[in-house]
């Protein structure tokens, strides 16, 4: 982790809202272009896992495992 994450939780945190809003972003747009209107159900169920899931695992990467709230 870049030392300036180490010394300054602020940055962590706007770190941490950009990378999940940058994902959601790309994940959404690449998700509405392939996915068509009739695609069953559990088609929109796959594309909220991947829309939102790997924003979950980078905050619980940066906050829980790597002790961003224990500095």
């Amino acid at each position: 982790m870049p030392k300036i994450f180490k010394q300054n939780k602020f940055a962590l945190l706007v770190a941490n809202i950009l990378i999940i809003l940058i994902w959601i972003t790309i994940s959404s747009f690449l998700i509405n272009l392939f996915q068509s209107e009739n695609a069953p159900f559990y088609i929109y169920k796959i594309s909220s896992l991947i829309r939102f899931l790997p924003p979950i695992w980078v905050t619980w990467f940066l906050w829980i495992k790597r002790g961003g709230l224990k500095r």
